[in-house]
């Protein structure tokens, strides 16, 4: 078996000035909740163990962080006064391209997947491309990947489909497309119902309808649209379908990712990697099913996984463990490649990684 390669293809990291829910830092923050204070990569390593990596045999080629919801103002007049707040977090992340945070932090940061606001009209999209470009800098900017707008909080139903079948949002797509750019899903089957994966689907259709493939934006869904893990029910057979029908598009990718934010409480106070690896079967069975190991990567949502994880220095390790014993018990018949494909090379796909 050769040696394992590692991409982890979801990543949070962000500075101390940022760990707040005031201006400048990210609203869904609470005052002592454990993701209300600095993550960087320097604890990103010892959460994953990358000394033991090593040991293992284990060639960790890199992150690709993805943003992390920034406050901002609604948007009116001056882009940069309005989107300071995803400005500051590409300020943040040309530092540790350049440097700031030395030269580990700068080589192990593979990709990014920077904010956009896809709510607004086009034209707005285009300059904000244009001013994110210009703070990024020319050696940042290379390593954005694609962008993403968080859709699973909005709770409204009428609200979120007019969004998402707008013509501004298809246009929005098909313009990420059009650049070479990914476009990141975050959508909620648990906390925002079944609805969300239905309608994004309909928008991932449009936005691929009429356009060739060379310009279709490429879809990279995040944390298995979050299920319930409550097998055997309607919730399940409606994401079943659901996810069906978003693997029917070309470009499609999901990740392996964001299962401890979601799986009940008695799953998960096994610790057992196995246990939770089994409980999670049916779902995992199903994408392999329908997307094929070539469409599936691995991603650690670190730091998010803390919150309901063993903890700082122990859920990163859990995760990759699930995620081991899934592809390589768990779903049958998977090859070597196709391993190598989750752990690595489709996030090197999607995200067009060096």
């Amino acid at each position: 078996m050769a040696p394992l390669r590692i991409i982890d293809s979801h990543t949070h990291v962000w500075p101390q000035s940022m760990s707040h829910a005031g201006e400048g830092g990210h609203a869904w923050m609470t005052p002592g909740m454990p993701l209300a204070k600095q993550h960087i990569l320097s604890d990103y390593y010892r959460a994953s163990k990358q000394d033991e990596l090593r040991k293992q045999d284990v060639t960790f080629e890199g992150v690709v962080y993805v943003e992390t919801d920034v406050r901002y103002d609604k948007p009116n007049g001056d882009l940069r006064s309005w989107a300071k707040g995803p400005l500051d977090e590409i300020r943040f992340l040309r530092d540790i391209v350049e440097g700031k945070y030395g030269e580990r932090d700068s080589h192990i940061l593979i990709g990014i997947v920077a904010w956009a606001p896809m709510d607004q009209p086009t034209n707005v999209l285009e300059e904000w491309l244009r001013v994110a470009e210009e703070t990024a800098g020319r050696e940042t900017w290379k390593r954005v990947k694609g962008f993403r707008f968080l859709l699973q909080f909005i709770q409204d139903q009428e609200e979120f489909e007019r969004l998402v079948w707008s013509d501004h949002f298809t246009k929005n797509l098909q313009l990420l497309g059009k650049r070479g750019f990914a476009f990141d899903i975050g959508v909620d089957q648990h906390s925002g119902g079944a609805w969300q994966l239905q309608a994004i689907a309909t928008a991932m259709e449009k936005a691929h309808l009429d356009v060739s493939e060379a310009e279709k934006v490429t879809f990279v869904i995040n944390h298995l649209c979050k299920p319930d893990f409550i097998p055997n029910g309607p919730e399940f057979r409606a994401w079943t379908k659901a996810t069906q029908v978003m693997a029917g598009w070309s470009k499609t990718y999901m990740k392996l990712s964001g299962g401890l934010s979601e799986l009940p409480e008695e799953v998960l106070a096994t610790k057992d990697a196995a246990a939770i690896a089994k409980h999670m079967k049916p779902w995992v069975e199903h994408v392999f099913a329908v997307f094929g190991p070539e469409r599936i990567m691995f991603g650690s949502d670190w730091p998010v996984c803390n919150v309901r994880g063993p903890g700082e220095e122990a859920s990163w390790t859990m995760w990759k463990g699930i995620v081991a014993d899934l592809i390589e018990n768990q779903v049958a018949d998977l090859s070597d490649a196709d391993r190598a494909s989750v752990w690595s090379e489709a996030a090197r796909r999607a995200y067009k990684l060096g």
